[in-house]
């Protein structure tokens, strides 16, 4: 069987296969524990807290990507993995035994984001691994496109799954799932490691070291930070309000709002996988994060079904666009020894997003949910304007390969 771009590497094919997998199960929890929050409490602030909890843990991700980088990829993959049957599991009981109160379910989601973190960091490490570094363009754009391919089935059949049988029979399916993924890296093939003895804290200032050396990465870090402050918090705090309080919808209208969004992911995906558009793709870059802002703005300023669909299909394909882009340029300028560590400090840019979450939720509990995203939308523009004035290594480098 002949198979495109990459996915003709086996170990990558084994790894894309387990990301179908992983991607699934997290976007049917996302979608049903958003919404068994939503209808419970009817708040934002709280909905923010548990979209918080799931990123609160990249606070300690420089720490995750220093021990990574010493350690076999694919046993730091597998860990984490492991971890998620795991938290499934004990959903599933308490689920069972009718005591998943709000409570119990940010205190769980804490521990899960740990093993999303260290997921995450040992994916990205483990592709550039197995990857050459002329084609992680291509790498990076199969993978993001399979997380947007899941992002749109996976919440229309989580939907379908709660609305008709129940919170139960939805997280056996995502106990599968997660078994699944971790089967499927079982047979990858890799031994980099390095057999140097680990001390965690020369590890963290080499790798502070390293990127205080790169203005170009600490401007791909700085708007990393940015983005995940401002227009991530749409899906993962405002689109739940905006199927429920604007089109008053419910969870299998909320999952199809996310599936459009990811359906223009996926055409992002497709898109930056396939050709490469600019030789200064970090000009590029910032160009698509002005417009991903301005699109975040335009949700708040309609409230009409087709035309928010329409905008959320423009929101998925520039934010593909961008991470994609993101993720390749910091890829191909890091030296594969230090990939972990600034990873690492990537995944931390990432701890913004709680904040921002929990900012969200607050501001629509008091000025309600479209005030609150004319607000995010400002503020990011207002602060990549500042950031693109200060990054003009970024907005002149050029592509080597």
């Amino acid at each position: 069987m002949k198979y495109p771009g990459q996915l003709k590497n086996n170990d990558f094919r084994k790894l894309w296969f387990s990301d179908i997998l992983i991607g699934s199960a997290d976007n049917i929890e996302m979608l049903i524990i958003s919404w068994v929050i939503i209808t419970k409490t009817n708040s934002g602030l709280i909905l923010g807290i548990y979209g918080a909890t799931r990123f609160f843990s990249t606070f300690f991700a420089p720490l995750f990507g220093s021990v990574i980088d010493r350690f076999n990829k694919k046993t730091t993959l597998s860990l984490s993995r492991s971890y998620m049957i795991i938290h499934s599991i004990i959903f599933l009981i308490f689920a069972l035994q009718n005591i998943l109160t709000t409570f119990n379910i940010i205190f769980i989601t804490f521990f899960y984001g740990i093993a999303r973190t260290s997921d995450r960091i040992s994916r990205e490490a483990l592709t550039q691994i197995l990857i050459k570094k002329k084609d992680l363009r291509n790498a990076s754009g199969i993978i993001r496109a399979t997380m947007d391919f899941t992002k749109i089935i996976s919440p229309i059949i989580g939907a379908m799954i709660y609305t008709n049988l129940g919170i139960e029979y939805s997280y056996l399916i995502i106990c599968i799932l997660y078994i699944g993924a971790l089967l499927a890296i079982y047979p990858i093939n890799i031994h980099s490691t390095n057999q140097q003895n680990l001390i965690l804290y020369k590890e963290l200032l080499s790798g502070l070291t390293y990127l205080s050396n790169n203005k170009t990465l600490i401007s791909l870090i700085s708007f990393a930070a940015l983005v995940n402050f401002t227009v991530l918090t749409l899906p993962n705090a405002y689109l739940p309000f905006i199927s429920k309080n604007i089109l008053n919808g419910n969870a299998n209208d909320l999952a199809l709002l996310i599936s459009f969004a990811s359906i223009g992911s996926l055409i992002g995906s497709i898109i930056i996988s396939v050709n490469n558009f600019s030789n200064t793709p970090g000009k590029f870059l910032i160009i698509f994060i002005f417009i991903w802002h301005i699109l975040m703005l335009g949700t708040s300023l309609f409230t009409i079904k087709l035309i928010i669909i329409c905008i959320l299909i423009l929101f998925g394909i520039s934010s593909s666009i961008t991470m994609v882009n993101m993720s390749i340029l910091i890829l191909s300028i890091t030296d594969k020894n230090m990939i972990g560590r600034i990873i690492g400090i990537r995944q931390l840019a990432i701890f913004t997003l709680p904040i921002g979450l929990i900012l969200s939720g607050y501001m629509i509990d008091k000025t309600g949910i479209i005030s609150s995203i004319q607000i995010m939308s400002v503020i990011g523009i207002i602060i990549s304007i500042i950031l693109s004035f200060k990054s003009k290594n970024l907005m002149s480098y050029t592509n080597t390969y």
